[in-house]
């Protein structure tokens, strides 16, 4: 029985912290839930597409730090988002091999 009760915590432990990866992991979705509040017609900041850099320009500007300069993101992404984030970005730049332009409306 107490085996059977550790085997059941091990896997919920588990199955838990996978569903939480793969939410982090998903950078299309963050960027377009989280940094759409200000990067979306109407907000604070500039609508754009991850086509709108070069993925050398976007790891530079993530490099840098530039959007910290601009705006404190600490309580809206968490590191696992933003490296997400980043990561889709890069990916999905104008020179990249899949690009997107699917901006925040």
């Amino acid at each position: 029985m107490k085996k059977l009760l550790i085997l059941s915590l091990a896997v919920g432990f588990i199955a838990g912290t996978l569903t939480a990866f793969s939410h982090a992991s998903d950078g299309k979705d963050v960027f377009i839930k989280k940094c759409g509040s200000c990067h979306r017609s109407g907000g604070e900041a500039p609508v754009f597409a991850p086509t709108k850099y070069a993925s050398s320009q976007w790891e530079r500007f993530f490099g840098r730090n530039k959007h910290q300069r601009k705006k404190d993101i600490s309580s809206v992404l968490s590191e696992a988002d933003l490296n997400a984030v980043k990561k889709y970005l890069i990916d999905h730049a104008a020179d990249s091999d899949q690009p997107e332009a699917v901006g925040l409306r």
